[in-house]
């Protein structure tokens, strides 16, 4: 069995991002928090103090999400809600309240309840394996979003189920992006990068008034040059795929986004998912969203998202046959940078 447990490493974001670094006057930052290598780049305003802020609140995150910790909010709603209503934090309150609006939406498709079957595969550890039929389909009745239950007035959470368990590792990360956007605007930061672990955030003018130049990896060489250059303003960049974390047994490759229907990695016609919006909370979850359901539903439910949420959101999706749709409102800003793909006129 090969395992393949991608890690963020600087280089990465050389190759991720284009020309970041011809207007810094400070020397970025990055540390490991949130499960992978985040990156700030403040260019004017790169003091030691804000971005020892910034750093001091996305480990003040993790304390609260972090899975592997056995004192965060999200490791007390696990260990004990299913017997009595945990009380939470307000914010840890609103990124549970958050994924289970898209967890509706979605109509399950996207799950914060997945978390079980997660564990059962262990694709984000050491020793992953392959599950046995029955042993997945043990665990699939408890993941259902509707028996998570929220509590507004006393800020509660509630897990109908003994051995549920909640998974906001689809999210976490673009709360964490609008919390540094947040920080960046009090303290009247002009230009920012925020990459945390692939997901992107591009804060301010680029000096020159130039648009931000993102790039997204070809999901077939995720180590090559990026497949497509994104051309945005302020806003975040997020793509999800099945190519970040994986492991392989007996000559098969399996990936970390699992089917809430059937408990498996999602098989599909889709390679990569990227969602461009402001918000990168949302963007970040809807990523997900979109890879778990292929190609026409996510053209499906584009729109009816856009009106749930009152925002445009740019999609790009890779496709297995090595073609890319990109939607109505991205196209003129999205660069097809391989002669051996095809884009979607």
């Amino acid at each position: 069995m090969k395992s393949k447990l991608k890690a963020f490493f600087v280089v990465a974001f050389f190759l991720f991002i284009f020309s970041f670094f011809s207007c810094s006057t400070e020397d970025p930052r990055y540390e490991y928090v949130l499960g992978t290598i985040c990156f700030v780049n403040l260019y004017d305003k790169g003091s030691d103090k804000l971005y020892n802020k910034i750093f001091d609140r996305l480990n003040q995150i993790d304390d609260e999400f972090n899975l592997n910790k056995l004192d965060s909010d999200i490791s007390r709603v696990n260990l004990t809600a299913h017997e009595k209503p945990v009380q939470v934090p307000d914010e840890v309150f609103y990124v549970i309240k958050s994924a289970l609006k898209i967890a509706a939406v979605s109509n399950g498709s996207f799950d914060p309840s997945v978390q079980p079957l997660v564990n059962l595969w262990g694709i984000n550890t050491e020793n992953p394996h392959v599950p046995s039929k029955k042993e997945v389909e043990q665990l699939l009745p408890l993941v259902d979003f509707k028996n998570i239950i929220l509590n507004e007035e006393n800020k509660t959470v509630s897990l109908n189920k003994e051995d549920m368990c909640i998974d906001l590792g689809a999210i976490v990360k673009g709360f964490a992006a609008n919390e540094i956007v947040k920080i960046c605007k009090e303290y009247s930061v002009k230009q920012a990068v925020i990459d945390l672990g692939g997901n992107v955030y591009v804060y301010g003018v680029k000096k020159g008034g130039d648009d931000w130049r993102v790039g997204i990896k070809n999901p077939i060489d995720p180590e090559g040059p990026p497949l497509i250059s994104v051309y945005v303003k302020q806003t975040s960049v997020v793509t999800s795929g099945a190519y970040e974390r994986y492991f392989e047994a007996d000559a098969k490759r399996y990936h970390h986004i699992l089917s809430t229907e059937n408990g498996y990695p999602v098989e599909n016609d889709l390679l990569s998912t990227t969602v461009i919006c402001d918000n990168s909370m949302l963007a970040d979850c809807l990523s997900t969203t979109f890879f778990t359901l292929g190609f026409e539903k996510s053209r499906e439910l584009l729109p009816l998202l856009e009106k749930e949420f009152k925002t445009d959101l740019g999609l790009v999706l890779i496709l297995k046959d090595h073609s890319v749709w990109v939607s109505e409102n991205c196209k003129e800003n999205c660069v097809l940078l391989a002669e051996d793909w095809k884009k979607n006129s």
